[in-house]
C-alpha cells in the first residue's frame, strides 16, 4: 500500500516521498525501491514545476500518483532564541549608571548613586518588564548568586529589561536600601493540574505511516495511557479531547486555562516537509516557547533520552499557538518520535512502547514539579 503523498498533492518543495509498505516488491519510475525487514518503504523523488506523473507499483498493482509542483511563497523562518547570561566578578559602583545587577534565589538589586524613577510592568506571573531609561546605561555583568535563581533578566535596550520567572509570582516589592534598587519577589505555589492534548483528531489527521496509521490516532491513544498514569499517582488531569473530533487551536488552548492547569502537554507524533528523506531522521523532540518552560523541557527531553528507548531529535523554542497562547503554564508540545520513518513507525506504533513511555513521561512531570515546589 502507499499511504503518502495523496493523489493530487500540491507542493512547493523541488522532491517529494513516498512511504508506504509491500510485501515482495517496489517499483518506482521503474526503479526498485528497498523494502525493510517490517515491509515498509521510503524513497525520494525530484520534481519540476507544473504536473509531475510518477510511476509507482506495488507487488504487481499499479498505484500512479500525479503531484504538481507549485512556486515557494518564502515563508519566513521560526527562529530560536538564547538566554543571555553573564558572570563575572561584582564590581563598586561609584556614579548613578546601571553598571551592575546582582540576581538571588527572590530577589533583584541594582547598585545606584541615587534612587531611580523606573517602571516595573506585569507582563504575566513569569515575565515582568523593568523600565530604568531615566539612568544612563552601561550594563558590564549579571551576577547570578544562586545556582537555582528563579529569575533569569534579559537586556532588551539599553536600560530596559526583561524579567523571567521560574515561578508564577504573586506579589513584587520595591525598596531602595543600602543605596541598591531591590525588587523582592513572592512565588505562588502552583496547584499540580496537567492539561494532556491529543493532537489532531476528526479530519484532521495528521501524518500517516508506512502501514496507514493516522497520527490523531496514535496521539489519542497515547493520551489516554498517559491520563491513566496520572491517574495512579493522583494528579488531577484533564484531556483536551477523549475521541476522534475535530478541536481547534483556541480551544485546546481553553481547556487548559478555564482548568487552570498548570502543565500543558501536546502530544504528536512526527512528519517531514516533502522534500526530506524519512529514513535519515527519526527520534521524538520536545518544544517550547515561554521562556519559564525551558527548563521543564530540558528536564522532560533528558529523561525520554534517558529512558524512551528512542533518541532525541533536539530541543527547540518554537512559535506554536498553544504553547504560545498559553502563557501562564509550562507547556511543552511533544514529537514522540518519526511516524513515517519506515523502521521507527514500528517502534513506536508499538503497544508496549506507548506504555513504557506513558510511565516515563507521567514521572518525569511529577517529579519536575516536585522539585520545582522544593526550590
Amino acid at each position: 500500500m502507499l499511504t503518502y503523498p495523496p493523489q493530487g498533492h500540491k507542493t512547493d518543495s523541488k522532491r517529494i516521498f513516498l512511504i508506504g509498505s509491500a510485501e515482495e516488491s517496489c517499483l518506482v519510475n521503474g526503479e526498485r525501491v528497498k523494502i525493510n525487514e517490517h515491509k515498509n518503504f521510503s524513497h525520494l523523488v525530484n520534481l519540476k514545476l507544473g504536473e509531475n506523473l510518477i510511476s509507482i507499483e506495488i507487488d504487481g498493482v499499479n498505484h500512479d500518483r500525479t503531484i504538481t509542483g507549485v512556486k515557494s511563497d518564502n515563508p519566513a523562518p521560526v527562529a530560536y532564541a538564547k538566554y543571555y547570561d553573564s558572570f563575572p566578578p561584582n564590581q563598586t559602583i561609584k556614579e548613578n549608571i546601571l553598571k551592575g545587577i546582582t540576581v538571588s534565589k527572590n530577589k533583584i538589586e541594582i547598585p545606584l548613586a541615587i534612587a531611580p524613577i523606573c517602571n516595573l510592568e506585569k507582563k504575566s506571573p513569569f515575565n515582568f518588564s523593568l523600565d530604568l531609561s531615566e539612568i544612563k546605561a552601561d550594563l558590564d555583568w549579571i551576577h547570578y548568586v544562586d545556582e537555582k535563581s528563579l529569575i533569569k533578566i534579559v537586556e532588551k535596550d539599553s536600560a530596559k529589561l526583561e524579567i523571567n520567572l521560574a515561578k508564577p509570582v504573586r506579589s513584587v516589592e520595591e525598596k531602595w536600601e543600602n543605596n541598591n534598587l531591590c525588587l523582592i519577589f513572592r512565588f505562588v505555589e502552583p496547584e499540580f493540574v496537567v492539561c494532556i492534548d491529543a493532537g489532531h483528531g476528526g479530519s484532521q489527521t495528521g501524518t500517516v505511516s508506512p502501514k496507514g496509521i493516522f497520527e490523531k490516532n496514535l496521539n489519542l491513544s497515547f493520551a489516554q495511557k498517559l491520563a491513566k498514569e496520572f491517574e495512579a499517582l493522583g494528579v488531577e488531569y484533564y484531556l483536551t479531547r477523549d475521541d476522534d473530533r475535530d478541536l481547534s487551536l483556541p480551544e485546546r488552548v481553553s481547556i487548559s486555562k478555564e482548568n487552570k492547569c498548570t502543565f500543558f502537554i501536546s502530544l504528536h507524533h512526527n512528519a517531514l516537509p516533502d522534500s526530506r528523506d524519512p529514513s535519515l531522521e527519526r527520534g521524538f523532540s520536545c518544544h517550547y516557547y515561554q521562556d519559564h518552560s525551558r527548563k521543564f523541557a530540558q528536564y522532560i527531553n533528558s529523561k525520554l533520552s534517558e529512558f524512551s528507548g528512542i533518541p532525541s531529535a533536539g530541543l527547540y523554542r518554537q512559535n506554536l499557538h498553544v504553547l504560545r497562547e498559553n502563557p501562564d503554564a509550562f507547556g511543552l508540545l511533544l514529537e514522540m518520535g518519526f511516524l513515517i520513518h519506515p523502521e521507527e513507525s514500528e517502534i513506536i506504533t508499538n503497544p508496549e512502547f506507548q506504555d513504557k513511555n506513558s510511565k516515563v513521561l507521567a514521572k518525569a512531570i511529577y517529579n519536575f514539579n516536585k522539585e520545582l515546589n522544593c526550590l
